[in-house]
């Protein structure tokens, strides 16, 4: 009990920070169980693929070279006290990617509209120069060891998203405009900035080099991980009904926010385990893999084994009745999750020792399994085919990611300093 209470307070501010996530969790899920109630199955379909339309935006627009401020700018504050270089960097190569964009989407808006079954395609643009801002500002706040206040500015926008949708009446449209103003509210974050990190305009070839070249592999992966997300309802959309998407999205919303919670603790830790790398210390490397982790693992299946035991109830409740049949496939997308918490760690190692590379081989390789194993298994499963290809897919690369790692991350953390 005594090492149990020395653990928690030596982790008081990961606690802290985990707490906040677990905030934006809630109110995630709280303001998806009312719009799933208001909306007809059918219309929360079209909303679902209205999303995966903003994803794909997202994605290709600014989330891939994202984490090249965490990575490269903690170690560059390291250094030398600022973020200057990856921030300037990462202007030039975003400057690049919104406008290609911007292009993409103004030629084929049409062509959008269309799919989705609605006239939002010049939302989603405005969704995507709000979301750039917002990434900026979160990214920040994470490089410079400012976990609680990158926490948040995310909980600020789901507050003020959800007295809004609790306030005005919507439908599709309405639900994505109402997420451009929440998100828009949280610009007033910029007065937290330090200016001494960022400085005035400097431009470093080499380095401007190694944060485009970490970019790029990010992009690849981030390619393989807009599939992984959206492949489900794409191939349902294909294979089957608009109501069929409403329902297996409903457990998948509900899945990717307690597995995205993973990405918690990368965010967190991404910083001090690259420094750890970085000055060898492998006292702190052995810290954290075999202590820290398998208090976190242990913690995080039995949270997972808890909700898989009352799913029906949660869902019926959350949902109600007309999404019985997604009980099924949320506790095989649940078993996933699971995978999810244990492959999170390998990510680090592999982000923070310039295994990028191999990471987003990982991830391309999970995205074809996926849907490949998707457009195989709706076939002979029919909805809970996706479920059961996503969980396969997961474990199939935790297994490859742990066989690459475990031995050198056990090399490091024993070698004297």
């Amino acid at each position: 009990m005594q090492k149990f209470m020395k653990m928690v307070s030596s982790n008081k501010r990961f606690l802290m920070y985990s707490v906040l996530k677990i905030l934006i969790l809630i109110l995630g899920l709280v303001t998806n169980i009312f719009i799933v109630r208001k909306l007809s199955i059918d219309e929360y379909g079209v909303f679902s693929i209205a999303l995966m339309l903003i994803g794909l935006i997202t994605t290709f627009g600014f989330s891939w070279s994202s984490s090249s401020i965490l990575y490269y700018g903690s170690r560059e504050k390291a250094k030398t006290g600022s973020i200057n270089k990856t921030f300037w960097a990462r202007n030039i190569i975003i400057s690049v990617s919104l406008i290609l964009t911007t292009v993409f989407f103004v030629l084929f808006r049409d062509q959008i509209n269309d799919y989705i079954g609605l006239n939002i395609a010049f939302l989603i643009l405005i969704w995507l120069y709000v979301s750039v801002a917002e990434d900026y500002l979160s990214q920040y706040f994470l490089a410079v060891k400012r976990q609680l206040m990158s926490s948040m500015l995310s909980v600020t926008a789901k507050v003020i998203y959800i007295l809004m949708i609790f306030t005005f009446k919507f439908d599709v449209r309405m639900l994505v405009i109402l997420n451009i103003v929440s998100h828009a509210s949280v610009l007033f974050y910029i007065f937290g900035l330090n200016r001494k990190d960022i400085g005035k305009f400097e431009f470093e070839k080499e380095w401007f080099k190694e944060v485009l070249n970490f970019s790029l592999w990010q992009l690849f992966g981030f390619s393989g991980l807009y599939l992984i997300n959206f492949g489900d309802t794409a191939v349902i959309k294909y294979f089957m009904t608009t109501e069929d998407v409403g329902i297996y999205n409903a457990a998948y919303k509900l899945f990717n926010a307690i597995a995205s919670f993973a990405f918690v603790i990368s965010s967190y830790y991404a910083v001090s385990i690259s420094q750890y790398f970085e000055n060898n210390d492998s006292k702190k490397i052995k810290q954290f893999f075999y202590k820290e982790r398998f208090f976190i693992l242990g913690l995080s299946t039995l949270a997972h084994i808890v909700v898989m035991i009352f799913s029906k109830s949660i869902i019926l409740t959350l949902y109600g009745v007309r999404y019985a049949d997604s009980v099924a496939i949320f506790n095989i997308l649940m078993l996933g999750s699971i995978l999810r918490y244990f492959s999170v760690f390998y990510m680090l190692y592999f982000n923070t020792n310039g295994k990028h590379k191999f990471q987003q081989y990982i991830n391309i390789l999970r995205a074809v399994l996926n849907l490949g194993l998707d457009i195989i298994f709706i076939k002979i499963f029919g909805l809970i085919g996706p479920a059961i290809a996503t969980s396969v897919a997961i474990l199939m690369t935790l297994i490859i990611s742990g066989f690459y790692s475990e031995k050198s991350i056990r090399d490091i953390s024993v070698r004297e300093r």
